[in-house]
């Protein structure tokens, strides 16, 4: 339980090393920053100072000519040239008399800036004087409006050399402060701490309960001793809640999949996940003010009154959704854990089902009733009805048949996302969807045109040939179907773009109510019964145009206006 002495004096060592490593590193930042400081704040002065030489050298060679620039600089204490664009030196203040002897200046770095900038700045050290110098320079006009480069210089060793000793004094400064520091902490801090936790250490060994600790001279050893054993006893504690915590936890991970909260004996809040938080009131612990919806409070309120498991399903009016509600009591620990599942889409699927069921049972009966009926009929009919009678039945068998394939059709969509990518002729899904409705176009002498808009010259198609055939068929039947009183004019267009198609089927049937528009993609619903009770239909139909557009990678919109026609619009990825 207790660690040994030596070990305990090597980590705190590791970590003084650590500490002492980061405070130099401080230090060494601070120094060179400073002197960075102090050097950028040089540099500007010194730049300043040969600006103002230069201003005064500027407007006095504007005046004079050059035979007079050395009686006026004689007595100058200034170091300037002036330097010709070309880099030649026309006046030196240092070497009247001989510029002709003096190197091109024209790659000096500052006069290189001049050249770019129009004006230059640079420290360097003299090839010359061999000293370091700074250099300032700036494009001018002498009196004669010749274009010429103005140079001043000035001696900028003494600064370097004062910003030597300021960096040296820097560093003497913290070397000595951390040693002063070291030197304090380890004689008394450091010291003194390691002979009251060795007094510790060894009573603790020796006779580990604490009592009659104490010292004259330290009493405040006595309260440390105090701290060590309430931690000591805590450490205990701790360990044992975290293990029961963890059997919880686990309890709670093995257990629940869903929304999850844990109450304890007071019904107060231990612990809650993010799922479903709209459940809940924020920053609430008892569980009648955290759950907002009664009919969860009560399931949780019956667990709780009988200390039983509970389990039930809940409808919550203000969501519009089915909940699966379990509390479990777990007695150990008198805890209460609440597991809290949505299953409005299972309960939704459940309604598809009966739905599918019913819908199924009604639409078959229907044509299944006439061809018996007119079976029997047959037997005893005139020769002139069976032909009629025979024509009935075909008709009720071609119903039976639209039926079977809208729902093969649900279920082929629903087991397969695969996406036929294919080349058709445009030519080739006329021919097919005439082929199809063949028998429905004559009967109602519908009258289909197309209008084409292609990027493709050779007038081909790259889609899914089954899905896209299925849709039209599906859209022009319907175009077919409920065209009232009038014979069926269909128009269906095809736009191609460099990343889809825009296919429209647009006719002069009988429209959609506007209240209908946003319900004909679901599945089974039929518009007015009223209106359509003759005709042939499951209501699938344009369920399964909506599904086979959003597996091609499209949507599908509609603009309707009854006794005006409808047009469905939709697009298909290439």
């Amino acid at each position: 339980m207790y660690k040994n002495s030596e070990r305990s004096r090597i980590q705190i060592r590791r970590k003084e090393i650590i500490a002492l490593f980061f405070i130099v590193m401080i230090e060494i930042i601070f120094v060179i920053t400073n002197i960075l400081f102090l050097s950028h704040l040089y540099k500007d002065g010194v730049k300043n100072s040969l600006k103002e030489n230069v201003f005064i050298i500027s407007n006095l060679i504007k005046e004079y000519d050059k035979k007079d620039y050395q009686q006026i600089f004689e007595n100058s204490d200034m170091r300037f040239n002036i330097i010709g664009l070309n880099g030649k030196v026309i006046y030196d203040s240092r070497k009247y008399n001989e510029e002709g002897k003096l190197e091109n200046h024209s790659n000096r770095r500052e006069v290189l800036e001049v050249k770019n900038t129009g004006i230059g700045f640079d420290i360097r050290k003299s090839s010359i004087s061999d000293e370091v110098m700074a250099y300032y320079a700036v494009e001018r006009s002498n009196k004669e409006g010749e274009k010429v480069v103005v140079r001043v210089s000035k001696n900028y060793g003494d600064t370097l050399r004062m910003l030597k000793i300021i960096l040296v004094a820097e560093l003497l400064f913290f070397t000595f402060l951390n040693f002063i520091i070291h030197a304090f902490y380890k004689k008394y801090l450091k010291r003194d701490l390691y002979r009251k936790i060795e007094v510790i250490e060894d009573f603790l060994k020796e006779k580990g309960n604490g009592e009659n600790l104490y010292f004259e001279k330290d009493p405040w050893i006595l309260n440390l001793w105090d701290i060590v054993q309430k931690w000591q006893k805590q450490n205990l504690e701790n360990i044992v809640n975290l293990n029961r915590e963890k059997r919880i936890l686990h309890q709670i991970i093995t257990s629940i999949d869903s929304s999850i909260c844990l109450f304890d004996e007071n019904l107060q809040l231990i612990i809650k996940n993010s799922r479903f938080n709209y459940l809940y009131e924020k920053d609430k612990l008892n569980y009648l003010n955290l759950i907002k919806d009664i009919e969860i409070i009560d399931i949780v309120k019956k667990s709780v009154r009988e200390k039983q498991n509970q389990k039930s399903e809940v409808y919550i009016l203000r969501l519009k959704r089915y909940f699966s509600v379990s509390v479990k009591f777990l007695d150990q620990d008198q805890r209460y854990l609440l597991s809290i599942k949505d299953i409005t889409q299972t309960k939704g699927m459940i309604e598809v089902q009966k739905t599918f069921i019913s819908n199924v049972s009604h639409e078959l009966k229907t044509p299944l009733t006439n061809i018996k009926g007119y079976v029997i009929a047959l037997e005893d009919a005139p020769e002139p009805l069976k032909i009629q009678f025979i024509k009935t039945i075909k008709n009720n068998i071609d119903k039976l048949e639209n039926i079977i394939a809208d729902f093969l059709n649900i279920s082929k969509i629903e087991s397969s996302n695969i996406v036929n990518i294919e080349k058709i002729p445009v030519a080739r899904l006329k021919a097919e969807l005439h082929a199809i409705l063949n028998e429905r176009i004559k009967t109602s002498e519908a009258n289909i045109t197309y209008s084409l808009n292609l990027l493709n010259k050779e007038g081909e198609l790259k889609i899914d040939f089954e899905k896209v055939l299925t849709i039209l068929k599906n859209l022009v039947e319907n175009a077919i179907i409920y065209r009232g009183d009038l014979k069926p004019e269909i128009e269906i267009s095809i736009i191609e773009t460099k990343s889809m198609y825009k296919i429209g089927v647009k006719d002069n049937g009988v429209g959609i109510a506007s209240d209908d528009v946003e319900k004909i993609f679901e599945r089974f619903y039929r518009v007015d019964k009223a209106r359509t009770s003759n005709k042939a239909g499951t209501g699938l139909g344009l369920s399964i145009v909506k599904e086979l557009v959003e597996r091609c990678g499209g949507k599908v919109d509609v603009i309707s206006k009854e006794g005006k026609g409808t047009i469905f619009i939709f697009t298909i990825l290439k």
